[in-house]
This record gives C-alpha cells, structure tokens and sequence, in this order.
C-alpha cells in the first residue's frame, strides 16, 4: 500500500499514517498470518504457478492461482471444487498466459485425481506436490494465496463480486514485497492503467500531444492515406452483399475518419482503414461525352469547293 501511494501522492509523514491506517483495522489484526520461509526462485515469468482452494464463502468456492515469478494472482469463482471444474478454470486462464512448465499444489483429492494427472500430462506440464496445512513449504508464493484468503474472509458486504475485481487490480499494480516489483510489469511488461492515473492529467495531455504531432509527421511525409471531398472510393461492407461499395467522401471528420455517402443517398462514417480509393472513368474519355461535347460548326465556315 505505502509502494502505491509513492507512485501517485505524498505529503508529510505519508508512511506513518499508512501504519496507523492499517494497524488500527480490527479484522487485519485478527487473520494476520507469520511470514513465511522462501521457496525456490523462478528465473522467468509464467514457469511455476502456485494453485489453491479458498472458501466456501458466499456460498463460493474460489479458485487461486499465482504466479511464483510475478506474484500475478489470479481468483476464479467455482461452484464446486472438482477436477473437472479446475480444469476447465485452468484452461481458461492457459489461454490467456500460456501454459507453465509446472504447477504447484496440496494433495488434495482434485489435483491427484487421473482426469487431473492426465490434463497435466497432456499439456506437458510437471505436477509439484507440496505438504498440506503447512504455508511455508509454498513461500512467498503461497502467502499469496493466503492474503487472498484472508481478504475473501473480509468481503462480508456490499457487491462482493466488485471488491474482488477492485481487490485483483490493486493486487496486480502494487510492488510486491518479495520482488520489489509490480506483478503487471514482470507479467506483462507494462503497467496497467487506473483511476490513479487521473491525477496526473498533465501526463495525459502530453502523451496526447505527442501522438498528435506523431500523426501530423506521417501525414506530411505521406506515409499515411487520405482522402478529399468529392473523391471516389470503396466502402468496407460488413453485412451481407459485396465486400466493397462504391461511394464518394463529403468531408473529413476527424485525422482518420471520413463522411461518405452511398449511390443510394445513404451517408456512412467510416475509419480510413475501410476506404480504399475507386478508380473511374475520366470524362474527357467517355464517348458519349465526346459526342456532346462536339462544338458544331456553322455551314457558312466550311470552305466551298
């Protein structure tokens, strides 16, 4: 807490009221755990993931796994706590991260199951079995879990599907005490964006101006397409018929957005990257042109034979 408050406020004795603050909470003090032994270091992001059950609260099971690299933490909510619920969590959380070289558990009865062992094996990932009731086998890692239990315990009242979502963001952009580092960064190798970032509006306002001046470049030096008013152009259908339509550009309504309008009077904003150029015919080519377009020549200016 006093890491995130350093990223975005300060004022005089900051990390002293923060003590105060959270030592005089009744219900920290009360599942306050004793830290616990280190474990071995992972030498990359998303190698080792540490998974645990907590619950039933709120008549939910819920389903933690961390990452030992990262200490990037992620909860599931869980009817039940079966082999076949774990794994149909685990590979929707695969599928956004990858899968782990290995994976760090109790012995309970839904991770020595053979749906279990044979869901590992398939995806080539090494089953770590750790001593039940007994935190410190897990490290860091595992005291990760065990704040995450201890802050389920708290979400008593209220939207407490929206504390946990508030509880995961603070969890993923706060430094970590065993690394030092916020978990996003490691994880992902960015920082995610929050409402604190409003308080540094001139920050904002300046990333918008360099993107800006960014796009004027580009466009000065043609390195990015545009169009004018009266130009012919095709038009990115996406319902049914043909993929392009014709159409012709009314104005410009913004550094990459066009208004359009179709042979049926119909007007369309449409993204640069849904407009490409429409060749047509010139006029002076045309053969009925040419034929309306011959100036006739009076009887009495032909020369008589």
């Amino acid at each position: 807490m006093k890491s995130l408050a350093r990223c975005y406020v300060w004022w005089p004795k900051i990390e002293e009221d923060i003590e105060n603050h959270v030592g005089l909470c009744e219900s920290c003090q009360q599942t306050r755990h004793a830290p616990a032994h280190p474990w071995e270091v992972t030498a990359k992001p998303w190698s080792r993931e540490h998974i645990d059950f907590a619950g039933p609260f709120q008549g939910q099971m819920f389903f933690l796994l961390v990452d030992s690299f990262s200490k990037w933490l992620e909860v599931k909510c869980l009817s039940s706590a079966t082999s076949s619920a774990t794994i149909k969590v685990m590979r929707g959380i695969f599928a956004i991260h990858g899968i782990p070289d290995s994976v760090a558990s109790d012995n309970g009865s839904q991770y020595t199951s053979e749906e279990f062992q044979n869901f590992l094996s398939k995806k080539g990932i090494r089953h770590i079995l750790v001593a039940p009731y007994h935190p410190s086998s897990n490290g860091q890692a595992e005291m990760v879990v065990q704040t995450t239990k201890v802050a389920l315990k708290k979400i008593i009242s209220g939207d407490w599907h929206q504390r946990l979502t508030s509880f995961l963001l603070t969890q993923h952009i706060i430094p970590s005490a065993a690394t030092g580092f916020i978990p996003a960064e490691l994880l992902m190798k960015r920082r995610l964006r929050t409402v604190l970032d409003l308080l540094h509006l001139d920050l904002v306002e300046d990333r918008k101006r360099k993107n800006e001046e960014l796009l004027d470049q580009r466009l000065s030096k043609g390195q990015l397409r545009s169009f004018s008013p009266n130009d012919a152009v095709y038009i990115k259908n996406h319902s049914s018929g043909q993929t392009w339509i014709p159409g012709t550009v009314i104005e410009k309504t913004g550094p990459l957005s066009y208004k359009t309008i179709t042979p049926d009077s119909k007007s369309i904003r449409c993204h640069i990257d849904r407009m490409r150029k429409r060749k047509t015919a010139s006029p002076q080519s045309s053969p009925e042109t040419q034929e309306n377009s011959t100036i006739p020549v009076s009887s009495s200016a032909i020369p008589s034979s």
